[in-house]
């Protein structure tokens, strides 16, 4: 499985990296932005799923999901949002604008591959 991971802060990107790396479960390929992570999908890269952090400067997670839907074959590519934000109330939003499920920070590193990967059944159903 392949993950595309985005997310403004450099040590969650390398936490989440080794996380995967550890589990063996997923290759992990990291942008630091949003506009980094449209500029790798126009390019070709074709995850399994996105990791998403909802605030980054300029361009955050519900825009880059948007940019994604728009992306030809990416329309259905699952996304799992990531935020500090446990408020009832932006976690339904996140879910209601397309996001698969919501890994509230800070996570477990030895738990996010288990979540991600139940996440992902969990839509299959």
């Amino acid at each position: 499985m392949m993950i595309l991971h985005v997310d403004d802060d450099e040590g969650i990107r390398a936490l989440t990296e080794l996380a995967f790396s550890i589990s063996g479960q997923a290759t992990v390929r990291s942008a630091a932005s949003g506009a980094e992570a449209i500029s790798a999908l126009e390019a070709g890269c074709r995850p399994d799923v996105i990791l998403l952090d909802v605030m980054m400067p300029d361009l955050d997670g519900p825009g880059v999901l948007a940019k994604l839907r728009a992306l030809p074959g990416h329309e259905g590519t699952p996304v799992i949002f990531m935020t500090a934000q446990s408020q009832e109330h932006e976690l339904d939003r996140l879910l209601a604008l397309g996001g698969i499920g919501v890994i509230i920070k800070p996570f477990d590193p030895l738990a996010l591959p288990g979540h991600v990967g139940d996440l992902l059944k969990a839509r299959q159903l």
